[in-house]
């Protein structure tokens, strides 16, 4: 699990919690980072995650490919004997996509706003992943989505200035999957 004083636990329905369970079988993490520039004539002001931090999941699969693992087992004579397996390994592949909205924007001059909310600070990313979920028995298959949300983290954000004086937004989180299983097909 992720730890550290700057990080805010999600749960499964997006309420904040302490940490998520000691005993949630968690699958995998998907982690991301993205990063924007303020835009000129605003400043960036942080105040807590009243924002929106959405995920797109829709292009995340599991699917079921034969994998060489090496094993160990005793050996009758003493010592052990090493041999190559093949294992049937669940793997998550393809894309998560991460649109994050947090902050205010304040401007330096203010003009007539449009709208009641404050201007937030937009940045999105895209994750890669290709990672094993899981083992699965021979001759089983698995449903495209075998994973369901167990909730997600999230750091606060960082600000840094460039040389040019503008500040520059990076902010850490990502999202925790469980594994719901694969069907005999």
């Amino acid at each position: 699990m992720i730890e550290n004083k700057d990080v805010i636990y999600f749960n499964a329905d997006g309420e904040i919690v302490d940490q998520l369970e000691e005993n949630l079988p968690l699958g995998t993490s998907i982690s991301f980072c993205a990063s924007a520039i303020v835009p000129d004539g605003f400043t960036f002001e942080f105040s807590g995650f009243d924002s929106s931090i959405c995920s797109d999941l829709s292009e995340l699969f599991c699917v079921v490919r034969p994998e060489e693992v090496q094993g160990t087992a005793p050996n009758p004579c003493g010592g052990t004997i090493t041999c190559q397996l093949f294992v049937n390994a669940v793997r998550l592949v393809g894309t998560a996509r991460f649109q994050v909205n947090i902050g205010n924007l304040i401007p330096n001059t203010p003009g007539t706003p449009l709208g009641p909310g404050p201007c937030r600070l937009g940045m999105e990313t895209t994750v890669f992943v290709n990672e094993v979920f899981s083992y699965s028995s021979l001759g089983e298959t698995c449903r495209e989505k075998c994973f369901r949300n167990e909730g997600a983290f999230a750091s606060l954000p960082t600000i840094t200035t460039d040389e040019c004086g503008r500040q520059i937004v990076t902010f850490f989180g990502g999202i925790f999957l469980g594994f719901d299983g694969c069907n005999c097909l």
